[in-house]
C-alpha cells in the first residue's frame, strides 16, 4: 500500500502537464503501484475565485473515493472564503485544506493569513503547505510568486498551537527547529524534495521528529514517480516497520482515513 500526499490535478498556467485528470492520473498511480492520493486543485490556485477549483476537484474525484483524498483550497483575501471553507469541509467532508499565499497575495502572519489557519484549526483538519510547485530557475518570467521561507512557518505553529501541518515540496527543514516551534506529532513531511541516502535529510528529521513525520510525495504530475519510489524503496535500510510507516500508515493516521 501506497499513499501518496503530494499531487495535483489541473492545468498549470507556465507548464504543460500530463496525467493532470482524474483519468489519466489514476492510470500512472496504476502503472506506478501507489493506491491513494492527496490531491489538490491547480485550477483553485489560479482562478479569481478558488472555490470553482474545489468544486471541479469535488466533482472529479468522487467517483474514485477509494483513490483521491480531495484537498480543498482555500484564498482568505476573497470574499467569500468562510463559506466556501465550511461547504468543502462540512458539506463534501474533505479531509485538509491548504493554502497558497505566495500566490494568493497574503503572508500566514497577516491579517488574512491568521484568520485562515485560526478557522482551518477551529475544523480540526490540517492544513497543507506547499513550499513551491516548480524550481525558481525554470520558472515562467509572469510566475513571480516566491518560494515559502521556513520562518514563515515556524512562525504560523507558534501562533497556532492546535493546527496540524501537512508540508509538501518543501527543502531546508531543520527537524531541532520544528520540535522548538511545538511541530513534534502534529507535522507529516513529504519527501518529494528530501534526500534518504546523499545528505541523509530524511533520517536526521527522523530522528528528530520520530519516523510518523515522514510521508511518501511524488509531486506528480509535475515530477516523475520513479525518484520518490527509488526514496522509498532506500527507507527499507531503516528500522523494521518504517517502510510501511513511510508508505502509508503515517498518512492514514494524520489524516484519520483508512489505508
Amino acid at each position: 500500500m501506497i499513499i501518496d500526499v503530494n499531487a495535483c490535478l489541473g492545468h498549470y498556467p507556465f507548464r504543460s502537464l500530463r496525467f493532470n485528470t482524474a483519468e489519466k492520473m489514476l492510470g500512472l498511480m496504476d502503472r506506478n503501484g501507489i493506491d491513494r492520493a492527496l490531491v489538490s486543485s491547480l485550477h483553485a490556485v489560479f482562478y479569481r475565485d478558488a472555490h470553482r477549483g474545489n468544486e471541479e476537484l469535488f466533482e472529479d474525484t468522487k467517483s474514485h473515493g477509494s483513490r483521491f483524498i480531495p484537498v480543498a483550497t482555500v484564498n482568505p483575501k476573497y470574499v467569500g472564503w468562510e463559506r466556501d471553507l465550511a461547504e468543502a469541509v462540512e458539506r463534501w467532508k474533505m479531509k485538509i485544506v491548504t493554502l497558497v499565499p505566495n500566490h494568493h497575495g497574503y503572508s500566514l502572519a497577516d491579517e488574512h493569513g491568521r484568520a485562515a489557519l485560526t478557522r482551518i484549526a477551529q475544523y480540526g483538519v490540517p492544513v497543507m503547505l506547499m513550499q513551491r510547485f516548480e524550481d525558481r530557475r525554470q520558472r515562467h518570467h509572469w510566475d513571480r510568486a516566491e518560494d515559502l521561507q521556513v520562518n514563515e512557518l515556524l512562525e504560523a505553529a507558534g501562533a497556532h498551537p492546535t493546527l496540524k501541518f501537512v508540508l509538501v515540496n518543501w527543502l531546508g527543514l531543520d527537524g531541532q527547529r520544528l520540535v522548538e516551534a511545538g511541530l513534534k506529532g502534529r507535522c507529516l513531511i513529504d519527501f518529494a524534495r528530501t534526500q534518504v541516502v546523499y545528505r541523509k535529510e530524511v533520517p536526521k528529521l527522523i530522528e528528530a521528529l520520530g519516523v510518523e513525520a515522514i510521508a511518501f510525495g511524488s509531486h506528480m504530475p509535475f515530477d516523475y514517480v520513479g525518484p520518490s519510489l527509488v526514496k522509498l524503496a532506500n527507507v527499507r535500510s531503516l528500522r523494521t516497520g518504517d517502510y510501511e510507516k513511510i508508505a502509508w500508515q503515517n498518512a492514514a493516521g494524520f489524516l484519520e482515513i483508512e489505508g
